[in-house]
């Protein structure tokens, strides 16, 4: 989730890479590239498609029937063994059609009917990092028909210049409803993997083609894979009746302002966010599993509009291009701020304006606000009115110090879904965090059912629906899953 969330355990991290070690072996050839996929330099002389436009989705390669963990591809289990009150997890994607039937299958088995990805950061980078040698293996290899790749892009601003390079680690190869400037953009299919580029206008409309100054920014995107993971996971999520929020890409943070967004190149983030979108609807605009995005760049809930101004400007940025690239039945933004309401923190008193300023963002969109609810962090208390005197549970006391609820907290969950529950312009649901810390601020672990409950029971009252984070360690890996199966 949001940056003051901490990788998951060691052990629930091993756990999961045994799992999908195991289902490695029913892992499909790389399959299901995008209609038009090539080795070509440049894109299709088409012009943008417009939104909801564009060809159907690839069709899939025929699935291995059977998964290592004895699941059948061409028999989904849709039996529901618990309707759990959490009805949407955050997952991760992968390639891999067994470990998406085994998150999909098994996040609906325990009543799930929403399903959230995160999206990938657009880095800042460098020539050189594109070059044998660089940081990042899987850039350094970035050639257009055997020449080096950052020459071959200046060559094609037509005697201009290129400004900044950033780079994309992408979950599949795009397809050509992506490139719709030719000459400026192009894809390159190598023995190293693939990249997509683009020139990008460092001024203009954010589906501009040509600069007036001549200056352009080079985006490179890396695939290893021509399986799409995202249409892996939307045709499982068909297959079981579920909605996808699939996130958006975003900015780097400002290296001198954790949290708040690196706004520098908000222009070239709307010029790929553009791109992205237009694929996307090209992709899965006819899938019904396809409900809307997430927005990646989560942001806090502020007291000064001015610090978090950054995020903001990014929210309304991207928010506009989702209207105008998405079909208007995808055009929901999904978007989950966190808050903390420990003494000296942040007042209640801001919870609400300051929920009503990211609901404004949502330029023509139908928004969903979800906020965190901190109660795995332990930035915000889970309790109820009548539990204020009550000690702080011990494995947050590292956080909120060994105090009572009331001493140590300003508002509790309650106090936030309440707060969020008077928005106007938005949906509200409740983002739970199914983890805790290990008894002091540090890396995340599992919960356990009884304060999940307590968890959801204190932030129903106010929301429509309730989702968690996150599926594939807390929740699967660590067998919380299993429990709430197992109580029926």
């Amino acid at each position: 989730m949001a940056s003051p969330r901490r990788a998951a355990p060691l052990a629930a991290v091993l756990v999961t890479v045994a799992l999908l070690l195991g289902l490695a072996g029913c892992e499909l050839p790389d399959a299901g590239s995008p209609s038009g996929a090539s080795a070509s330099a440049s894109g299709p002389a088409s012009p943008p498609p417009a939104p909801g436009a564009g060809a159907a989705p690839a069709s899939s390669p025929t699935p291995v029937p059977s998964c290592p963990w004895g699941g059948r591809l061409d028999r989904p289990d849709r039996t529901v063994r618990a309707a759990y009150a959490v009805t949407g997890w955050f997952v991760l994607t992968t390639p891999d059609r067994c470990a998406t039937r085994a998150k999909v299958q098994g996040a609906h088995a325990v009543g799930a009917d929403t399903l959230v990805t995160f999206g990938t950061e657009l880095s800042p980078a460098s020539p050189a990092d594109l070059r044998p040698g660089g940081d990042d293996e899987r850039f350094a290899g970035f050639t257009v028909g055997g020449e080096d790749g950052y020459d071959h892009a200046v060559a094609r601003t037509g005697g201009g210049a290129v400004r900044h390079v950033y780079t994309y680690a992408a979950k599949a190869t795009f397809g050509d409803a992506a490139l719709f400037c030719p000459g400026r953009d192009g894809r390159s299919t190598t023995p190293h993997g693939t990249y997509t580029w683009w020139l990008l206008p460092v001024e203009g409309g954010y589906s501009d083609c040509d600069s007036p100054s001549r200056t352009y920014d080079l985006v490179v995107a890396y695939s290893a894979s021509t399986t799409d993971a995202d249409a892996v996971l939307l045709a499982d999520a068909e297959r079981f009746g579920m909605s996808v929020y699939l996130g958006l890409p975003k900015p780097a943070p400002d290296p001198a302002t954790p949290y708040v967004a690196d706004d520098s190149y908000t222009q070239t983030l709307g010029g790929f966010t553009s791109r992205v979108l237009a694929d996307r609807s090209a992709r899965y605009g006819r899938q019904k599993a396809f409900a809307g995005v997430y927005q990646s760049l989560e942001t806090g809930v502020f007291t000064d509009e001015a610090t978090w101004a950054p995020n903001l400007r990014v929210y309304e940025m991207q928010h506009r291009i989702v209207g105008f690239r998405l079909p208007r039945d995808k055009q929901r933004v999904l978007v989950s701020p966190y808050a903390d309401l420990r003494r000296g923190a942040t007042p209640v008193a801001a919870v609400r304006p300051a929920l009503q300023r990211i609901a404004d963002t949502a330029a023509g969109t139908r928004m969903i606000l979800a906020p965190q609810d901190g109660g795995g962090t332990g930035r915000v208390g889970v309790f109820a009115p009548d539990e204020r005197d009550r000690p702080v549970r011990a494995d947050l006391r590292g956080v909120a110090g060994d105090a009572t609820y009331g001493a140590a907290y300003a508002g509790s969950t309650v106090t936030l879904y309440a707060e969020a529950a008077r928005v106007r312009g938005a949906t509200v649901w409740a983002n739970v965090e199914a983890f805790r810390p290990p008894g002091e601020v540090g890396d995340r672990a599992p919960t356990d059912l009884a304060t999940l409950d307590r968890q959801v029971a204190l932030a129903r009252p106010h929301v429509q629906k309730v989702i968690g984070y996150r599926w594939d360690d807390y929740l699967d890996a660590s067998g919380l899953a299993d429990a709430i199966a197992a109580r029926g």
